[in-house]
């Protein structure tokens, strides 16, 4: 070895150390402080008895392009800090029934101790204050309030856990910029040689994500992960004024797994053809029959109107509709359908998912549920905070950076015994038509998400948002593409029309929107077929204003593919 070759690797190592070192230093600044605010406050406030802290340390690059020319090229790196301080007892605290009162700030990105201990103790105190108040409130308002419908405690006790990543290696994670900005110029000129397009566009993200979780019952996790997606997106407008987008997104860990250009070039310009077939497609009117909905489509459906009735924590929230609180052990679904929420896989029938993580964000460890076996409810998704009848977490307190963890879903797989060949089910369609006397019945072929109410106060319905749909026609004629179209329904009405699935499953990856902000998850099933399903003419709205529209409230949550809220 040359003594340049020498010098150049000291060099590498020192670069690659002092790397290492700013980021072992945040974390051990963080448990020295976490030791001394909470030996602290405790001294000060005898009712303080468990603290932690998260921080979501993220890099993201990001591409965007519009028929042919480049948009946007940017990055950015942002601490985001959370601090929980729980005041009172496991039983009765500061989170009773409370869906905020949070105080996550940022961390500046340094290597100075002290400038990262100041930040940490102005979000620790302000954390502090608004617990200690809430509590307080919380005591007075238990004095006049009738008995609560769930007695169980506000906090459990959750296994130790010691986890270490090494690391991360910015520079090589780093992707090409140029590389992926020429890429997507290359796609989004199919798209510009369609007159019929208002847009035709590819966006790309890459984002690094290091994770902390230290808190005073021991655990302390550091947890690297990245993402990618990658999608395409055209819009065209009917003559009446309606806009009519499709969409479709490439999930992958690493930039290098996306799917080869040529693949994706084949994509746009079928997208490009089918965007002016919806432009001059029929609008379809309401209607009520039989249904076939894709993997997808289906995915997004259990999601929707199943999913979210599981997410334990509702079941404390008596405002929320709690449709299977005291259904466990009980038929829920037919009896030919299971369902499990899997944020241990990466793959489910060999696409890659993105509700995979290893720890929760109460630094508990993730593992499979199965929440219903052969149509029997067996289990809620569950975090460290108790219901009546099912206590412990099985590590599924989900947020988005900064926010207060709730029961969410991670990734969701439905698996069927009763199972045809899209061919059978087609027939099945057919065949129901002819015995309700409809002309046709649908084929939901592809959507861009959906939403729910789950709330006491409003009719617990669902929305799937359909983007491809075709008639079915029972006599024989070609399949007809139609637009205009939302698929609606309320859940237990639902689950009954329920009567086959296919024997091949399809993936949806895109971000759910609740309480706790937005969080990745997917949602794999095979294709169903519905013998009775009710439909509505979408609202002619902008697709943003319909997005905002629908992410209101605790009790209005949602699935999106991943560009609608990038």
């Amino acid at each position: 070895m040359t003594t340049a070759t020498r010098s150049l690797l000291l060099i590498g190592m020192v670069l690659s150390c002092a790397n290492a070192w700013s980021q072992d230093l945040l974390s051990r600044v963080l448990k020295n402080e976490l030791q001394r605010e909470f030996t602290q406050l405790k001294a000060a406030d005898k009712n303080v008895y468990y603290m932690s802290y998260r921080v979501d340390d993220m890099v993201s690059y990001r591409v965007t392009a519009n028929f042919g020319v480049i948009s946007a090229v940017d990055s950015s790196r942002v601490r985001v800090f959370t601090p929980t301080v729980r005041v009172g007892s496991y039983q009765f605290d500061n989170t009773h029934n409370i869906q905020f009162g949070g105080a996550a700030g940022t961390l500046p990105i340094v290597e100075n101790e002290d400038i990262l201990r100041l930040s940490i103790w102005k979000s620790t105190d302000l954390a502090y204050k608004n617990a200690a108040q809430i509590y307080e409130q919380l005591l007075t308002n238990k004095k006049v309030r009738v008995a609560e419908e769930d007695t169980a405690a506000d906090f459990s006790n959750a296994k130790r856990e010691i986890y270490y990543d090494a690391p991360l290696n910015y520079k090589a994670l780093k992707p090409d910029l140029d590389k992926i900005a020429a890429t997507l110029k290359n796609f989004t000129r199919v798209f510009k040689q369609n007159p019929d397009l208002l847009q035709g566009g590819a966006n790309f993200e890459f984002k690094i994500t290091r994770k902390y979780f230290i808190d005073t019952d021991g655990s302390d996790i550091v947890e690297n992960g990245t993402e990618t997606w990658q999608s395409i997106f055209g819009n065209t407008k009917a003559d009446d004024g309606m806009e009519l987008p499709l969409y479709k997104l490439y999930f992958a860990y690493k930039p290098s797994e996306l799917p080869s250009g040529d693949s994706v070039l084949a994509d746009v310009s079928q997208m490009s053809v089918k965007l002016t077939q919806l432009k001059k497609s029929p609008l379809a009117d309401p209607f009520v029959g039989p249904a076939i909905l894709s993997g997808r489509a289906a995915g997004v459906f259990f999601h929707e109107i199943f999913g979210h009735r599981l997410e334990g924590k509702r079941m404390k929230n008596e405002s929320d509709g709690q449709t299977f609180k005291n259904k466990i052990g009980t038929e829920v679904l037919p009896a030919f359908l299971s369902i499990a929420m899997d944020p241990t896989a990466k793959k489910v029938s060999g696409a890659e998912v993105n509700g995979f993580y290893r720890f929760d964000d109460e630094g508990v460890a993730a593992r499979k549920v199965d929440v219903v076996e052969n149509g029997i409810l067996r289990n809620f998704l569950m975090t460290r905070t108790p219901i009546n009848g099912v206590s412990g977490s099985n590590g599924h307190a989900r947020t988005a950076p900064g926010g207060i963890p709730e029961s969410r879903q991670s990734n969701l797989v439905v698996t069927g015994k009763s199972e045809k060949t899209f061919n059978e089910l087609r027939d099945m369609l057919i065949a129901e038509c002819k015995k309700q006397g409809k002309p046709y019945g649908y084929l939901f072929q592809d959507v861009q998400g959906g939403f729910t109410n789950v709330g006491r106060t409003t009719p617990n319905a669902f929305n799937v948002l359909p983007t491809e749909v075709y008639k079915i026609y029972a006599d024989g004629k070609p399949d007809e593409l139609v637009r205009g179209v939302d698929l609606i329904g309320t859940p237990l009405s639902m689950f009954k029309h329920i009567a086959a699935c296919s024997n091949s499953m399809e993936t949806f990856n895109g971000m759910c929107g609740s309480g706790s902000g937005w969080v990745p998850v997917s949602a794999s099933s095979p294709a169903i077929f519905v013998d009775v399903i009710e439909t509505q003419k979408k609202a002619n709205l902008p697709n943003a204003y319909r997005y905002c529209q629908d992410q209101t409230s605790t009790n209005n949550t949602g699935i999106f593919l991943y560009q609608l809220v990038a």
